[in-house]
């Protein structure tokens, strides 16, 4: 019984964080699998924006190919989040941007308020990071730590000369926002090779069809593994199967 309601939350829901404003804990948003779906199912007033992508030029010519350039969608229950799309035609969520209104804890576990934070103060959180880059058409300077957070401070476009970059100068300048970039294409080619096979009434349904089957509907749910699996549904089932038993209307 425990292992069935399990699944139910892992097919079903995603858990809604009970938060005050100025503790929002991003390692509980897993990036790839949140999707744009489950926001909306836990804000109907989810917004969509257009943003600046301060790695990016402003002329829209440059793109970065891992998210849905300058969109993004904005939740109340996460102050200062800005959630960005894996691609156009997807709905899982590749990327969060930080604004000045974030205050919380970062994926790895160190807490920012990024109305009040310095470069020099952030930088001093991390054993290392990346030297300072700038695309050149864009306003921003940024520092990241293994291509998965990237930090931004403004460029100060004046300052002569502008490299080689001025660390103490920059160390002092405040932080203009933080993005949080996933891989989605490496992530779902692994979870493809391992997702399980899913039936519903007998027959075999996408993961999209699952998403839409509300959690009421849903009589009971039978998990084969191992042999059972593939006796019963062949290769097919080598990596589980997840049978759904819907209820009688």
């Amino acid at each position: 019984m425990k292992k069935r309601l399990l699944i139910l939350a892992l097919l079903f829901s995603l858990k809604s964080i009970s938060q005050q404003k100025n503790d929002i804990k991003l390692s509980e948003i897993k990036l790839c699998e949140l999707t744009l779906d489950n926001l909306k199912q836990n804000d109907v007033e989810l917004k969509q924006i257009n943003l600046e992508e301060m790695d990016l030029c402003s002329d829209g010519f440059v793109q970065d190919g891992r998210f849905e350039n300058r969109i993004g969608y904005t939740s109340k229950l996460y102050p200062g989040v800005i959630f960005q799309k894996y691609r156009k035609d997807l709905n899982s969520i590749a990327k969060i941007h930080l604004t000045k209104d974030f205050k919380g804890y970062l994926p790895d576990g160190k807490y920012v308020d990024l109305k009040n934070i310095k470069a020099g103060e952030l930088i001093a959180k991390y054993d290392s990071l990346d030297i300072w880059t700038s695309r050149g058409c864009s306003d921003y300077l940024g520092i990241n730590r293994n291509k998965e957070i990237y930090f931004y401070v403004k460029l100060n476009k004046k300052k002569e000369p502008r490299y080689p970059i001025d660390d103490k100068y920059y160390s002092e300048q405040q932080i203009e926002g933080i993005d949080i970039v996933s891989d989605c294409y490496s992530t779902q080619q692994n979870t493809q090779k391992n997702k399980p096979l899913y039936i519903v009434e007998g027959k075999e349904v996408t993961e999209e069809i699952i998403a839409e089957i509300k959690p009421d509907d849903v009589e009971s749910i039978n998990v084969l593994k191992d042999i059972s699996a593939t006796k019963k549904y062949g290769e097919k089932g080598k990596n589980g199967v997840i049978e759904i038993y819907l209820k009688k209307k």
